[in-house]
């Protein structure tokens, strides 16, 4: 009985697998790698982020997210709060009067009801104000007032590192640092049609639009008029 003579070129079944499985592992540690340096970069921006307590309850009705503190009462002065997450003016007010707002929020002085815009991305309807403002719109409908309320103001204090840099994982990411429950940070992620954010924007770009004659951001709107000193308006809009 004769044997085989096999062609020293010739790959056998058993090194053939051998090289699959390497391939296989190769893939798995460079995904590995991939997805690890992903969320550094994430938690890296987030990372020394402070977060802030508020008294205050959020409800999002009629397109805008109204908080109100325990202490208001149907006398205290009301705003309109108009922002786009894209826009750099909109994190400048929120750096130098956030702080402000909050307090006048949670000592009952103010109700602020806050109209998000995605006119800066003008026809791409998957642009960073649209990603940002359908996330934040998700956590608006899904979680308490403290969540949102710091979900924004990371969306707004971090806007220089994150535009147009997150993807709707990245936003996920950054809700749970917040603490956003797994089942909205689920919805965000998973969140590829921004439909509903676009009808509440347009809705509000059309109520600016139709009370003031013009679409910008930021303004402040109390009773139909813009407020236009802009570095003391929570004190010009908490008069009664």
């Amino acid at each position: 009985m004769s044997n085989k003579i096999k062609n020293p070129n010739e790959k056998s079944n058993g090194f053939l697998w051998a090289l699959l499985a390497v391939l296989v592992i190769a893939a798995v540690v460079i995904g590995y790698i991939a997805i690890s340096g992903k969320n550094a970069k994430t938690d890296k921006i987030v990372e020394g982020f402070q977060t802030q307590d508020i008294h205050a309850t959020a409800t999002f009705a009629n397109n805008a997210v109204e908080l109100k503190g325990d202490k208001a009462t149907a006398d205290t002065p009301s705003v309109e709060l108009y922002e786009d997450y894209s826009c750099p003016h909109c994190a400048e007010l929120a750096e130098a009067t956030d702080n402000d707002m909050l307090k006048a929020i949670d000592d009952g002085k103010l109700v602020v009801n806050v109209r998000t815009l995605s006119f800066l991305d003008g026809e791409n309807k998957d642009g960073h104000s649209h990603r940002a403002g359908g996330a934040a719109l998700i956590v608006a409908q899904n979680e308490n007032a403290k969540t949102y309320w710091n979900f924004r103001k990371l969306l707004l204090e971090k806007q220089k590192d994150i535009y147009a840099k997150w993807s709707m994982e990245d936003l996920s990411k950054a809700a749970k640092q917040v603490g956003a429950s797994d089942d909205t940070v689920a919805k965000i992620a998973a969140a590829t049609d921004h439909q509903a954010f676009t009808e509440v924007s347009t809705a509000n770009e059309k109520k600016l639009k139709d009370e003031t004659g013009k679409v910008s951001s930021p303004r402040i709107i109390k009773d139909g008029k813009d407020i236009d000193d802009l570095k003391n308006w929570v004190a010009v809009a908490s008069q009664k």
